[in-house]
């Protein structure tokens, strides 16, 4: 479930069973113990989704809970294609990738486990297409 990209980048993602994410399916990232004072980070979310995804954006619902234990939640849409119905990101046959920007300028100066909790907003029960949901923590 984890796992490294560039230095000093740190990744975990969950596989969506049969790319079928249900309503009630909550995605738990937990990173233990990041403590960096000197430099801030961006967060962002990782999707992987095939053909079947049918719609141009997804909202997701996302809470964090990153230098304290109270858990923020945000409702936040992302475009998926453009006006024309094109997929954003990058594609490999049916199978696209895209990294949907989250947090910009984030300090981890806690020491204390970082957590972020994912589940889709979307009225589709399960929603189909979606294969692959990460997050990535890299250095600005």
């Amino acid at each position: 479930m984890a796992g490294c990209g560039q230095q000093n980048d740190i990744f975990q993602y969950h596989h969506i069973p049969n790319g079928r994410w249900s309503s009630d399916q909550t995605l738990v990232f937990s990173f233990d113990s990041i403590s960096d004072k000197e430099n801030t980070r961006r967060v962002n979310i990782e999707l992987s989704f095939s053909d079947l995804y049918p719609y141009q954006n997804l909202f997701l619902t996302v809470g964090r809970s990153l230098n304290d234990s109270v858990i923020h939640f945000d409702t936040l849409q992302f475009a998926l294609a453009d006006p024309n119905g094109k997929w954003l990101g990058s594609s490999a046959g049916r199978l696209h990738q895209i990294t949907l920007p989250y947090l910009e300028s984030v300090r981890f100066d806690s020491g204390k486990t970082v957590r972020f909790i994912i589940r889709h907003a979307m009225s589709d029960d399960p929603l189909k297409g979606v294969e692959k949901v990460g997050i990535r923590i890299s250095g600005e």
